[in-house]
Order: structure tokens, then C-alpha cells, then sequence
């Protein structure tokens, strides 16, 4: 697929040559290694994102249960000192 990009201003035009040349790439080439990689970061930042939304969420869970299961000891300690 292609992209056109018009009225860039040549100074900026001349800043992304710049960047190209210092990595040995056409302006072609390295714009499209940095959209490719801007995309990718995007999709793992949201990857990353979801997982820790999900970590917070097991760990809420987790505090929960500990919680729950420290209440039951509890009331199995009392019922077996009534005992």
C-alpha cells in the first residue's frame, strides 16, 4: 500500500533526510522502519496495558481470598479451642 504525504515543510523534509543518512537509509526505508515501529510500540504499549490492568485485578483477587482464608483459620482456631 502507499502513502503520500503533501505541503511537508522542507525543513522537516531535511531533518528526516538527516535522521535517514545517519542510519545508513533512504527516507523511504526509514520512515518506514519508524512507522512500523511506532505502530508496534503502540500495540504493545496496549498489550501492556491490559496485562496490567489484569494483574491488579489477580492481585485484588488474591488479596481477597488470603483475607477469606485467614478468616476461616480463625473461626477453626475458635471452634476447635470450644472444643
Amino acid at each position: 500500500m502507499n502513502l503520500l504525504l503533501r505541503d511537508i515543510d522542507p525543513v522537516i523534509v531535511k531533518q528526516i533526510d538527516d535522521w535517514a543518512k545517519e542510519h545508513n537509509r533512504s527516507r523511504q526505508q526509514y520512515l518506514k522502519e519508524l512507522l512500523a515501529s511506532w505502530c508496534a510500540n503502540g500495540i504493545q504499549s496496549t498489550q501492556v496495558e491490559r496485562l496490567e490492568r489484569q494483574l491488579e485485578a489477580n492481585t485484588l483477587h488474591l488479596k481477597r481470598s488470603a483475607d477469606e482464608l485467614a478468616e476461616v483459620t480463625r473461626l477453626l482456631n475458635e471452634v476447635m479451642q470450644d472444643a
